[in-house]
């Protein structure tokens, strides 16, 4: 293997890119003539048979791995956490249904923070953890939960949260639930940066978390004091009256990128200017030269979820490649009607879905951990005819759904579906995501705070095409007529519902 000099990590970053694993920092050619090149890739694991990260396989079995700073294996990795990898990637192909091949030498994970919750926003989809406030979507994996949702999720609920920050906001894409907290003996703690401190008060917010470190001593503390701007790891047993009461405080390195090294990295846009200057993950991006994809440079803006890939330079990533990470718009739960494993897609309640080499897919059953213990990574092979699944997808530019995750579900004859309406039969039915959905006198109609209204009144509200198509939820048990037809009346069961979604 041809190797050339390696620049070494900076922000105090105890591993350097020069390592056995590991090929120059300007590239270089394997023996085989593949060419490949040092990169650090953040963000979120979507699968395994090695570890998949911004669509590359990286092979682990050598790779050192840590957790909260602590020495870790690739077996406790999960779906959904979000992490930094450091390795090398060959040439990668430009189709999504595509997996780029790498070699892992280092996997980084920290939790953004572990707390209890102390508000929960069902209608909104948002949590505060410590005070903090944390999103989640269709995209969110949970753990631990009886419910894939926020309804698996109380006030009093200890939580660890990986995610997507946008200043202190997190889009949580791995939400866990550890238990109940205990004031006094359960473990929290958060990492981020310090912002307010005051040594007479002895207090300061992290990350936008008030915490109280007057009682804690200089020895466990960075360099005896605590100063705005640091990046710190605060470990606590104590939160009351909206305050973390530190027993700890640790400096920790934020990662860092030397010239000339390869990036990619997901996140949210933050500080938007320009297409030739914005902020993801901490790091300013210049996109002024990159292939768009999935978008373009007027769909930039805060909070916008995208991948970033280029080259480091004076501090900047210039940006060859920015990606807009695809969101779910669409939600079927119900058994596999049928599975062709040629095209590895699915049929269920009567519509195709697609699944990709980037497709999560997870156990939520008890079989599966999902209710007591992580949650067991499962495959498309390990799924079965008349398992029932929460899929989660998108319709790509043919129309046509593609999983984004798959999640394994207890056997229940309830149906969901969720998506913008194709077509409405006042007060008879609507057809969302090609599903029909029988409705009547006796179902429950919903607007969109959750308000129980008349039949007549939700479908005034419901728009379909040409306008913009209203986003309906709804649930029932299979129609009597046929196993792809959802029956919402209420007649057979007492579980027919409709509402209109607010995401």
């Amino acid at each position: 293997m041809k190797t050339s000099n390696c620049s070494p990590w900076v922000s105090g970053m105890a591993a350097t890119l020069c390592c056995a694993a590991l090929v120059g920092c300007g590239g270089s050619s394997d023996e085989d003539g593949t060419s490949s090149a040092a990169t650090v890739s953040v963000g979120t694991i979507t699968g395994f048979g090695s570890v998949i990260v911004n669509g590359t396989r990286f092979d682990d079995r050598n790779a050192m791995v840590t957790i909260n700073e602590r020495t870790a294996t690739s077996a406790q990795l999960r779906v959904g956490m979000v992490v930094a990898v450091e390795g090398r990637v060959g040439d990668c192909p430009n189709a999504d249904a595509a997996l780029c091949e790498g070699v892992a030498s280092r996997i980084r994970f920290r939790y953004d923070l572990e707390g209890p919750v102390t508000a929960v926003n069902r209608l909104t989809n948002t949590l505060q953890v410590m005070g903090r406030d944390v999103e989640v979507d269709d995209a969110t994996v949970f753990d631990g939960t009886v419910a894939a949702d926020l309804g698996g999720i109380a006030v009093g609920d200890t939580v660890a949260v990986s995610g997507l920050t946008e200043r202190e906001r997190i889009r949580a894409r791995l939400l866990q639930r550890t238990g109940p907290f205990v004031n006094g003996t359960t473990p929290i703690m958060l990492h981020g940066r310090v912002a307010n401190a005051n040594a007479v008060q002895g207090t300061c917010t992290v990350d936008g978390v008030p915490v109280r470190f007057h009682s804690v001593p200089a020895a466990e503390l960075p360099a005896g004091s605590i100063a705005d701007g640091q990046y710190v790891e605060v470990q606590a047993r104590t939160f009351g009256s909206g305050l973390m009461t530190a027993d700890r405080i640790q400096l920790r390195d934020r990662i860092g990128y030397p010239d000339a090294s390869r990036v990619e990295i997901e996140g949210l846009v933050s500080g938007f200017v320009s297409a030739a200057r914005f902020v993801v993950d901490g790091q300013l991006v210049d996109a002024s030269a990159a292939v768009f994809r999935n978008g373009g440079a007027t769909n930039l803006g805060d909070g916008v979820p995208v991948e970033v890939e280029g080259t480091m330079s004076g501090g900047v990533l210039l940006a060859s490649k920015l990606i807009f990470r695809q969101q779910p718009s669409a939600q079927i739960v119900a058994p596999i009607q049928g599975k062709d494993a040629a095209s590895a897609s699915l049929v269920v309640l009567g519509q195709g879905v697609a699944t990709t080499p980037l497709t999560q897919f997870v156990d939520h059953t008890v079989a599966g951990a999902g209710r007591s213990g992580p949650m067991r990574t499962i495959g498309y092979a390990d799924l079965a005819l008349n398992d029932r699944i929460d899929v989660r997808a998108f319709k790509d530019a043919a129309g046509k759904l593609v999983a984004m995750r798959i999640e394994r579900t207890e056997p229940d004859p309830l149906l969901i579906a969720r998506g913008p309406v194709d077509a409405r039969i006042p007060v008879m039915q609507l057809t969302l995501l090609g599903i029909g959905v029988d409705t009547g006198a006796a179902t429950r109609y919903r607007d969109a705070l959750g308000n129980l209204i008349s039949g007549v009144a939700f479908y005034e509200l419901v728009q379909v095409p040409p306008s913009l198509p209203t986003v309906v939820r709804a649930q029932g048990i299979a129609s009597p007529a046929s196993g792809s037809l959802i029956d919402a009346t209420r007649t057979a069961s007492t579980r027919g519902e409709v509402e209109i979604a607010q995401h």
